[in-house]
């Protein structure tokens, strides 16, 4: 308790030594978007911005009975200026990193570049969990157009990830067979490249594949960071109505079996597109549709630690993105330091190394023992009914 007080006052100290004319610009991370902000107070430890940058960065805002974002709303002190509101000339000041510890939102920064990173909101990924709803997005496809999850409501998704780095893109010419083979039963693909690499490096395997399904290039690996996926290829399956039937699992169009010293990387893709093509026809009567009491018992929440590691991934995602691979590399490797079992950190990392990529793959892929690179597959007999 003694250290709690003494933070707060250190807080508030911190909020009275703010001075007028000390503001300076910000870019926020959160989502998947980067918001830039003109006008902030400097301060290395909070960062204070303007109520409607607040609602531009998380959807927050600010009323007479708090922060409010739908059903969640954060109190917020009335009268002086306290560690959530200052007036500064006029101005109105919100501290949004007091909002996140209120809201046990993780976020990462790096006050000299005026970088800040947030991820996850805790109430509003928990509100999902319960109820297997599938996580939106609003990314762009690789014409410009955004996408979102729910433009496809009446439709039957898959969403998979892929990427370049990984051996998976040559899988696309699969999914595209699978698709024109599906698409005239109400059935969409949304394949999303998990690439911080961008157009150059995932485009020209779209390219080759001739996909007809929707493709995203995911710079920042936010359908990952949403669903939290920790490897590719991954899988979702999402009903008309938006709820996930089947959660994040491994997901090729076809058997994968390699012989790679010690250890064998292997997936039954033949059996999860046997699955995938019994949904589609059947719906909720399918054997593999699970209910959603089903899917959330497998969807656990991220750890703190957890959390804190995809907004320092971010940074690095932002910084790479700058050609600051110093700044990039710093943040990944603490990311990957916090979630070790996480292979798309490490090898979105390690792709802009390509000689070193494979040795360090091998490394920790022969370090994992008995433990499988991907998962078995747990899937019912076909004719086993929910």
């Amino acid at each position: 308790m003694m250290r709690q007080s003494t933070m707060l006052g250190l807080t508030f100290w911190a909020v009275l030594m703010i001075s007028a004319g000390s503001a300076s610009a910000a870019a926020v991370l959160f989502g998947g978007q980067t918001v830039t902000v003109a006008e902030t107070l400097a301060d290395p430890t909070d960062l204070w911005v303007a109520p409607d940058d607040l609602t531009r960065i998380n959807g927050f805002v600010l009323k007479s009975e708090g922060a409010c974002l739908d059903d969640i709303c954060i109190p917020v002190p009335r009268g002086d200026d306290n560690n959530m509101v200052v007036s500064r000339d006029g101005k109105t000041w919100f501290n949004v990193t007091e909002l996140a510890r209120k809201l046990g939102q993780a976020y990462a920064s790096d006050a000299q570049a005026g970088v800040w990173s947030f991820a996850e909101i805790p109430a509003v990924r928990g509100a999902e969990l319960q109820s297997a709803v599938a996580p939106d997005f609003a990314l762009k496809d690789r014409t410009g157009k955004v996408v979102h999850l729910s433009d496809f409501r009446g439709k039957k998704v898959l969403l998979n990830t892929w990427a370049s780095w990984c051996g998976c893109r040559t899988d696309l010419p699969g999914w595209q067979a699978i698709y024109s083979e599906l698409e005239g039963q109400g059935f969409e693909i949304i394949s999303a490249a998990q690439d911080a690499g961008g157009e150059a490096a995932a485009g020209p395997w779209f390219d080759r594949s001739k996909a007809t399904f929707t493709q995203i290039v995911d710079e920042n690996h936010t359908i990952s960071a949403l669903y939290n996926m920790v490897n590719v290829p991954t899988g979702v399956w999402i009903n008309e109505e938006g709820i996930i039937v089947r959660p994040p699992e491994t997901a090729y169009s076809s058997n994968v079996e390699l012989k790679l010293g010690a250890k064998t990387l292997s997936s039954n893709g033949a059996d999860y597109v046997a699955a995938l093509r019994d949904w589609v026809e059947k719906g909720s009567a399918s054997a593999f549709a699970m209910a959603p009491d089903q899917v959330t018992a497998k969807m656990a929440p991220r750890t703190a630690d957890q959390a804190r590691a995809e907004a320092l991934f971010q940074l690095g995602v932002y910084f790479n993105r700058a050609g600051d691979s110093e700044r990039a590399n710093r943040y990944w490797e603490q990311a990957e330091q916090l979630r070790p079992e996480s292979w798309n950190y490490h090898r979105q990392d390690w792709s802009f190394t390509p000689a070193e990529a494979g040795p360090n793959w091998m490394k920790k892929f022969q370090g994992l023992g008995d433990k499988e690179y991907y998962p078995k597959l747990d899937l019912p007999p076909a004719g086993e009914q929910n």
